[in-house]
């Protein structure tokens, strides 16, 4: 997921056809759910088996209702063949002044380093809103390439915790660290 995307077949032509990240709409219940039902995107999302339709939809309207309420939310990463690569959410909590980080991108995309793209676009606006202090995101054990996406962002070690699936880890990044180095390039948020 992290490899050079300069080497990646797909790359050819990135210029020409960029990737681009726009917020969340209720008729993309439908594509998200389609991306998510696949096997190897929700196999440590969604307590590793296929989401059920309302509950993305639910996803999406809290997703909507976050950012109109706090700035952040659900972004889908796209460009002009593929409407539904990927996806990258910022979930608020207004009283601990954070926001949980989480993405999924579809396998005929990995390797391109586009989550990292995504989550680093996501973080940098959580935090040019005035109200989220730090981002944290989980992965369960053997989720290895979340590990190594967490640390691509400059993420440490927040906290064991105990998901569904099992064992699993929280990494942070408080909005005064130094973040990634290199830096990720940003995706472009569309309106």
């Amino acid at each position: 997921m992290l490899s050079d995307e300069t080497n990646h077949p797909s790359a050819k032509g990135l210029t020409d056809n960029p990737w681009t990240l726009r917020p969340i709409a209720i008729d993309d219940v439908d594509g998200l759910h389609t991306l998510a039902s696949k096997p190897e995107v929700h196999r440590y999302l969604f307590d590793g088996s296929a989401p059920e339709r309302p509950f993305v939809e639910h996803m999406v309207e809290k997703s909507l209702t976050d950012m109109n309420t706090n700035g952040v939310g659900m972004w889908v990463l796209q460009n002009q063949l593929v409407r539904y690569a990927g996806a990258v959410w910022v979930k608020p909590d207004r009283v601990t002044r954070s926001a949980e980080l989480g993405y999924l991108l579809d396998p005929e995309n990995w390797g391109q380093g586009l989550a990292v793209r995504m989550a680093w676009t996501a973080i940098k606006h959580a935090f040019s809103t005035a109200n989220i202090d730090y981002v944290f995101a989980g992965a369960d054990r053997p989720n290895t390439r979340s590990f190594a996406l967490m640390t691509r962002l400059g993420m440490r070690f927040r906290k064991d915790v105990t998901y569904p699936l099992g064992p699993g880890v929280e990494y942070v990044l408080h909005r005064d660290d130094s973040g990634p180095s290199p830096s990720p390039e940003l995706l472009r948020i569309c309106a």
